[in-house]
């Protein structure tokens, strides 16, 4: 029965579609720079995080999405501010796989207490897809419909995305798109059938707040956020909190509408003295999903695993001199 259900979710979700939602993560508060070019360089340091989740235990070909990004900060003639980055995302989903490799690029204005952020990225796409289709008893017979290669087919195309970023030391507020230029995968691995699959554009909205408490026990922060995507076709909304305690470890809980109930956990090695100095910078998180959709009856969640890692960019002291007509 899982077999089946698999098959036929590949089948209309994947292969004869002109829309599908970007891969989908539950800490999707670490994962802003794949999604919004415009966050390049506003962490005032030097990071790369890696995020690997496994949705929907329990299937056989079930989404597996690996997403390492990377960036940091930098001045041109010392005047203007600017950010770098680098994205790598590949995802797995029964015989369909992906990769998408883009750098970005971002300028940062400073408004009031705040600064704006505007940031493109650039690079390819790639798709493919594995002919070896197997019906519900496990053998492969080929099949009549064009739209559905017997054989191996995929192309790979240039990508596109943007972004508006707006932070302050406990405000951040992004939107941004991608896949603007919307690239087209085609190919004809045969005469007796196509692939052809169209990526359309993906617009992300996303806002968090950091809210500092004192306890009696200890420092608290509490981190609400929002995360909403959509791509004009089907929208997908999280509400996340996490609390941080002490600057150590965190826990929270997030919402996804009509989908899933996560529960995250991680923990902060920045004032651990057991730990070696070159890794107290190290950021390591977990997160679960209990699905609430009509998959739960055959879903054991979804896992996932996040590592960052966060090299404080630290300015030399400049040297000023005071003359003063009393003293020569």
């Amino acid at each position: 029965m899982k077999k089946i259900l698999l098959v036929a979710f590949v089948v209309v979700s994947c292969v004869g579609v002109n829309a599908q939602q970007d891969p989908q993560f539950t800490q999707n508060m670490f994962n802003r720079l794949y999604v919004n070019p415009g966050f390049a360089g506003s962490n005032g340091s030097i990071c790369g995080t890696l995020i690997n989740r496994e949705q929907w235990m329990g299937f056989e070909g079930n989404p597996k999405t690996t997403v390492f990004s990377a960036d940091g900060g930098f001045k041109v003639r010392q005047k203007y501010q600017m950010g770098g980055g680098l994205s790598i995302m590949q995802d797995e989903l029964g015989p369909i796989k992906s990769l998408n490799v883009k750098l970005a690029a971002s300028y940062h204005h400073r408004i009031q207490q705040g600064v704006l952020a505007i940031g493109l990225d650039f690079g390819i796409f790639n798709q493919s897809i594995n002919g070896e289709w197997r019906t519900s008893s496990g053998n492969f017979d080929g099949t009549e419909d064009p739209s559905i290669p017997n054989s191996e087919a995929g192309k790979t195309s240039f990508d596109l995305g943007g972004g508006l970023y707006y932070y302050t030391k406990d405000l951040y507020v992004g939107i941004s798109s991608t896949h603007l230029n919307q690239p087209t995968i085609s190919d004809k691995p045969d005469e007796q059938s196509a692939y052809n699959y169209e990526q359309v554009r993906h617009y992300y909205v996303m806002a968090g707040y950091n809210y500092p408490l004192s306890v009696g026990f200890g420092e608290l922060e509490l981190q609400p956020s929002i995360f909403a995507k959509t791509d004009g076709v089907s929208t997908q909304l999280d509400l996340n909190t996490n609390v941080l305690y002490n600057n150590l470890v965190w826990a929270g809980v997030s919402y996804r509408l009509e989908d899933a109930v996560s529960f995250l956990a991680g923990v902060k090695l920045e004032d651990i003295g057991m730990v070696p100095a070159e890794l107290q910078p190290l950021q390591i998180g977990l997160a679960y999903d209990f699905t609430t959709s009509e998959l739960s009856n055959h879903s054991d969640g979804s896992m996932e695993f996040m590592l960052r890692y966060c090299y404080k960019i630290s300015k030399a002291l400049k040297i000023e001199r005071y003359k003063s007509v009393r003293f020569l």
